[in-house]
């Protein structure tokens, strides 16, 4: 099963700022719903190559390794697994002006196939629209309190 979320934000703070934030690591289980843990794999920490172990509990554990694909500093960043469950988030940053940003939040997955596939789409699919309205909320209210 796969599928693709799409969603945008408008947060109140300059978009140097919400890059930062999203850009670090050990900031995003303070936002990102479900994330239950990261962590680096090696010495780079943000940018093209750095490398992550995460779990994601979303009704079941979902294991993925992620590799940042694409990096354009106050931009863009994209995030892909390299093994686990198959992902790819694109996370774009647009400066509104008046210290105000537009993050725009694009994932895509896939789950296995198969009756274990079964199991874990009964699980996942009923939490996506949670975990993407709950995300976006953190980011915001992170955001807008700092």
């Amino acid at each position: 099963m796969s599928g693709i979320v799409e969603h945008s934000v408008e947060i109140a703070a300059p978009v140097h700022e919400v890059f930062a934030y999203v850009d670090d690591f050990t900031k995003t289980k303070d936002w990102m719903y479900g994330l239950d843990r990261i962590e680096p794999v090696g010495e780079q920490l943000r940018g093209l190559g750095a490398t992550y172990d995460g779990v994601m509990k979303l009704g079941v554990s979902l294991t993925s390794r992620i590799r940042c694909t694409g990096y354009e500093p106050d931009r863009m960043v994209e995030i892909s697994s390299i093994r686990g469950i198959k992902n790819t988030q694109r996370w774009t940053f647009t400066d509104l002006g008046d210290d105000r940003t537009r993050l725009d939040a694009w994932i895509s997955y896939t789950l296995p196939g198969g009756p274990a596939g079964k199991v874990i789409e009964k699980a996942v699919n009923p939490v996506i629209a949670i975990a993407v309205k709950h995300t976006s909320e953190r980011l915001v209210h992170n955001l807008e309190q700092r």
